[in-house]
């Protein structure tokens, strides 16, 4: 039962009926049963993993903090017993995880060397296994920080472990934040409501009119790499880009928003990365909880790390100040985006993928003084708004290339696009006509581009901190509902259904 399925409108409307009807002191258990019904329909086997998972968490949180009540006065003491604690607790969450990406695939692949049946193996730890484990390391490391408390009650642990719209894909949630909304008495609130709808009505058009369709076009290019030409390369790896940004923003909308219907606010995961100045703003922008995860429990963790700053100290006096600052700079980036990649894949082609990140970053953080003397030397106007225009767009295509890293499925399938790019570009295929043979004919190609344009123009509008949803709510009746109205039409008619379409999948489902 995936978000883009009748048996899911269904279901949230159940949901939020007994959600409001029932007493308010039981509206987590509705929300506890509703998520373990939903995680099931998935699969049984799925569920013993995500409960072992929270049982690791909720015995070693305990711990964590008993041993930090009882060396209350020495906060040295408290750490040096309860670390044990927090890394054999990791270390057992980090197994789950690994095993759910690497090891499922290497039986897999060996059990299918002998019989048949090697796929069952496939559907065991797939489904939210990073977003969860990666909430449940953060719950621990807060409270060994003692910026959160161990929670007592393990069906809570288990809700804010399962919680069924963020589960499939994130957003990666503090515990901290939002556990302590599931035990609020939630009243229904009709402008929130409203809001909500709107939020997840957003959030299906991108999903199903924009990524949907795109995707057709995308999947048939990248298919068929040996016959495309570079041009029509180029092209899908644009809509490549777009295609990712639109399925997985729009189904943080749509959780978004029906979070939002609970009364339940879940972090912010999107920023409208497409108007970035620089790849470090847009990686602050784009799966921010992401991004904020590893900065808070990886890479400041390796800055304030005595070895590091004792090879930092090594270097500067050995080398000078400036090399030996930069360590401080690559080590933790690097392990990050290496991180990074590998959470995104288990191919060599998202190893590379991370790199071309941290050398993009490096790059731009190690040599800003010499960025900064060429542009000086220049003289050019970083205030004009051309040259903010130029930075978006450079940004941007540089997210197009990283797409081609991890798109066609493999390094050698990557390189085999650079030399089509380089070889066999032949421009004239975007006017011959060919594009509308790739999947999507001269109508649906155009109407993805207007689609593009009203996504980039409400994306324009927030960015200059127009709040769209306000501006609904404050038009007359008439507007406000012809607005409604357009917008589910334009799912219901230029969604993208039919044979071959798998409504429970998303890309970032698979992470």
């Amino acid at each position: 039962m995936g978000l883009i399925d009748i048996r899911f409108f269904i279901f949230a409307a159940l949901v939020v009926l007994l959600y409001y009807i029932l007493p308010k002191k039981v509206q987590w258990l509705v929300l506890l049963a509703a998520s373990v019904t939903f995680y099931i329909t998935y699969g049984w086997k799925k569920l013993p993993f995500l409960l072992a998972s929270a049982v690791i968490a909720y015995f070693a949180g305990l711990k964590i903090e008993q041993f930090q009540r009882a060396f209350r006065k020495d906060m040295a003491a408290a750490k040096k017993r309860s670390r044990p604690v927090l890394l054999t607790a990791v270390a057992l969450l980090a197994a789950l995880l690994v095993y759910a990406k690497i090891g499922t695939w290497v039986i897999q692949s060996v059990a299918r060397l002998f019989s048949a049946e090697g796929t069952a193996m496939e559907a065991i730890v797939a489904l939210g296994v990073s977003y969860y484990t990666f909430s449940l390391i953060s719950y621990l490391a807060d409270i060994y920080r003692r910026q959160d408390k161990a929670e007592r009650n393990f069906l809570r642990l288990l809700l804010f472990t399962i919680y069924f719209p963020k589960v499939l894909q994130g957003p990666i949630s503090w515990h901290k934040n939002l556990a302590p909304q599931f035990m609020e008495q939630h009243r229904f609130d009709y402008k929130e409501f409203c809001f909500g709808l709107q939020l997840m009505v957003w959030g299906y058009f991108k999903k199903m009119v924009i990524a949907d369709r795109l995707a057709l076009f995308v999947n048939t290019v990248f298919g068929n790499i040996a016959g495309e030409t570079g041009a029509h390369l180029l092209v899908a790896a644009a809509f490549a880009a777009v295609q990712s940004y639109c399925d997985f923003s729009g189904c943080m909308d749509i959780v978004g928003g029906f979070s939002q219907i609970l009364g339940l606010k879940l972090e912010e995961n999107f920023q409208r990365p497409f108007f970035s100045k620089s790849v470090a703003e847009f990686w602050r922008r784009w799966h921010i909880t992401l991004g904020s995860w590893f900065r808070e429990y990886v890479y400041m963790p390796i800055v304030i790390s005595p070895k590091v700053i004792m090879l930092s100290k090594k270097v500067r006096d050995r080398f000078g100040v400036r090399p030996g600052k930069a360590v401080m700079t690559v080590v933790p980036l690097a392990t990050v985006w290496l991180l990074t990649g590998i959470w995104h894949g288990t191919g060599w082609n998202y190893v590379v993928w991370g790199l071309y990140w941290f050398t993009l970053i490096l790059c731009s953080t190690v040599f800003e003084p010499e960025i900064k003397k060429i542009t000086k030397a220049l003289h050019i106007n970083t205030e004009a708004g051309s040259w903010k225009v130029f930075q978006m767009v450079r940004t941007s295509l540089l997210f197009v290339g990283s797409t081609m890293i991890t798109r066609p499925g493999s390094v050698y399938d990557t390189l085999r696009v650079g030399k089509r790019l380089l070889l066999r570009f032949h421009p004239e295929g975007l006017l011959d006509g060919s594009l509308f043979s790739l999947g999507l004919d001269r109508p649906n190609f155009f109407l993805a581009l207007v689609c593009i344009g009203v996504l980039w123009g409400v994306s324009y509008a927030q960015e200059k901190g127009v709040c769209i949803r306000e501006r609904i709510a404050q038009s007359n009746i008439v507007f406000r509902w012809a607005i409604y109205y357009i917008g589910f039409f334009a799912i219901l008619i230029f969604g993208i259904y039919g044979p071959g379409y798998d409504a429970a999948s998303f890309i970032y489902m698979k992470f």
